[in-house]
């Protein structure tokens, strides 16, 4: 699709789906967006008036929401202007419960915090969708939630080259037993009694907490984890992710999400 510029000359457009994880005011009518689209990753974009009533942008430009945006192919700048943007798909479910809304915030800041390569993208983007498809689905308790949370970290590790086990030693392949058990994080697995010594970057974790988080992983029924133990298990898991990725700064959207749950 090409539009014309004010020289006459076309301007060759492109389009592309994505979700918007960030937000910021620009000036009295404008907002700068940080959005993930699936063919150019993170992307920024100029919204001129997006904060009118009239404004075609106004209530498209929301997170939670899968759309469709349009934008130069060429820019100047690192901020494209968006031009044009439609729906493709709406959450209801999520964008009418305000703690799934605030999961799915958490979800967005995974990805902004840990953004992948642009290579990368299509992949990252059908994670975001896929998981804003299971927490529509998902019953509005603390257990499907912190589920739901877990899935997607594991499944963004997964992707992203650092897939976590919980069922043999790192060291010698053995199955690991017994009430606590040590995860070598940077190693990405557990370690046996025999092959335990005190490293750096070892977390000790109760064994029905490893047996909740493999089950999680690979989708089979969960047992049941207490409240006090399923916070254990999301720490590990923000922690696991933090030292791969390569930053441990805690993500702001899941203290509001606690706060919310609560």
């Amino acid at each position: 699709m090409a539009k014309p510029s004010r020289s006459g000359a076309a301007v060759a457009s492109l389009k592309d789906s994505g979700f918007l994880l960030r937000k910021i005011a620009f000036s009295e009518s404008s907002f700068i967006l940080k959005v993930f689209t699936r063919e150019h990753g993170l992307v920024s974009f100029m919204a001129k008036g997006a904060k009118r009533q009239n404004s075609r942008l106004h209530g498209l430009l929301e997170p939670g929401i899968h759309v469709q945006y349009l934008f130069p192919a060429h820019a100047r700048s690192e901020i494209r202007l968006l031009t044009d943007v439609s729906l493709l798909r709406d959450f209801p479910a999520v964008r009418e419960d305000i703690v799934k809304q605030s999961l799915a915030q958490v979800f967005g800041e995974v990805l902004l915090r840990y953004t992948p390569d642009e290579t990368e993208a299509p992949e990252f983007h059908d994670l975001l969708l896929a998981g804003l498809e299971k927490l529509e689905a998902a019953p509005p308790d603390r257990n499907a939630l912190q589920a739901a949370f877990a899935a997607y970290v594991l499944e963004y590790c997964d992707l992203a080259g650092y897939r976590p086990q919980f069922r043999h030693c790192v060291q010698c392949g053995d199955p690991v037993a017994g009430p606590n058990i040590v995860f070598h994080v940077d190693q990405g697995g557990p370690r046996c009694g025999r092959c335990h010594r005190e490293e750096p970057g070892s977390q000790w974790l109760r064994e029905n907490i490893l047996r909740w988080l493999e089950a999680v992983q690979q989708g089979a029924d969960l047992p049941i984890l207490g409240r006090t133990d399923a916070g254990r298990a999301e720490d590990f898991l923000l922690l696991y992710l933090g030292r791969h990725a390569g930053a441990q700064k805690p993500l702001k959207s899941v203290s509001v999400w606690h706060a919310l749950m609560d």
